[in-house]
């Protein structure tokens, strides 16, 4: 049987995860394999249309690890594929602050707060996208396989459009 943690590991523990600290680093061993398999198995479920079961092992993935931009977007995902909006708005937003240069994030993020009528935030979001996608990447690809081989000009394209719905059709917007 474990003893009880005193103040001082408590105060340690909880200074630890201020700081950061992620469950998967306090555990001191490698939970890799594990943890991919939980992936790979969430990622499946996914592909089937089980968005509810996928979220649910995303989100006890995201508590080993709450660094990671896959967890946090794939979470995104289902909670969209789901219309659970705001907790898809809650995750790719996560996932962007992990990974700033991911122009598909704030995309994502912005077709949610378009499907739930925040038209001002989904502007926000489009022009974050079209601002990390830039102009002069069209060529690169981001995020690879995964993310289904989207280059930075598709996601600049969702981005515009997204944008025109967002800010009304009559309107006009300069993103170059």
């Amino acid at each position: 049987m474990t003893a009880p943690m005193d103040s001082q590991e408590t105060q340690a523990i909880l200074q630890f995860f201020q700081q950061g600290g992620a469950l998967r680093m306090l555990l001191g061993k490698d939970v890799g394999p594990e943890l991919d398999v939980l992936f790979r198995y969430a990622k499946q479920l996914s592909s089937v249309g089980e968005y509810g079961a996928a979220a649910r092992l995303f989100k006890v993935l995201t508590i080993y690890d709450e660094w990671s931009f896959e967890y946090w977007f794939e979470l995104g995902v289902c909670c969209q594929a789901d219309k659970a909006w705001v907790d898809a708005i809650y995750a790719y937003g996560r996932s962007a602050q992990i990974r700033v240069s991911a122009a598909i994030a704030p995309c994502a993020a912005g077709e949610c707060y378009l499907a739930c009528g925040n038209r001002p935030l989904a502007a926000k979001a489009f022009r974050a996208a079209l601002l990390v996608c830039g102009t002069e990447r069209d060529g690169e690809e981001y995020g690879g396989e995964e993310y289904g081989g989207m280059g930075q000009a598709e996601i600049r394209q969702r981005a515009r459009a997204g944008l025109v719905k967002a800010e009304g059709e009559h309107e006009k917007f300069n993103t170059d």
